[in-house]
């Protein structure tokens, strides 16, 4: 009985690793699911009739404690050590948000789409996204910059 329950503490204890790169909750519910199979074993089976209360209790204490580091290990050196190339992006942007936009604020300019808020609109020639103050502005009106944003201008009809 002792093998099924290190088996079973041993197969939730891989499947709650497996969880980090399988989605769907799936492998981590029956990982949990067998971990607590085998903490039921600990402390109902008949085979370890001779063992007090105390005894059951602290192997089923060593294999929570087990679980938990062995867990704590995998996520904290494992994990993130061999695979945070690719599973996290670092990229970082550097710079403001006048440097992506050449216009100044003041600038006119007209829509070319309908900006509910947002559309587009053309400022000394070129095509930028940008978002209206006031909501709704129809296409060819006249806007001016009063903001500049990441990855938009804020306008205002005029």
């Amino acid at each position: 009985m002792l093998t099924s329950i290190v088996t079973l503490a041993l197969f939730g204890i891989l499947l709650l690793m497996l969880e980090t790169f399988l989605p769907g909750m799936i492998a981590g519910t029956i990982g949990t699911l067998s971990l607590l199979t085998a903490l039921w074993l600990t402390l109902t089976a008949d085979d370890f009739g001779d063992w007090s209360g105390g005894q059951r209790a602290t192997l089923a204490i060593g294999i929570l404690l087990a679980t938990s580091i062995s867990l704590f290990v995998w996520l904290k050196y494992f994990v993130v050590k061999f695979f945070r190339r690719s599973l996290l992006l670092e990229t970082e942007m550097k710079g403001t948000a006048n440097a992506v936009f050449n216009t100044p604020l003041g600038s006119q300019g007209i829509s070319i789409t309908e900006l509910r808020p947002l559309g587009y609109a053309d400022f000394g020639g070129k095509r930028y996204e940008v978002r209206c103050q006031t909501g709704h502005a129809s296409a060819g009106a006249k806007l001016e910059v009063i903001a500049i944003e990441f990855g938009s201008l804020l306008v205002r009809a005029i």
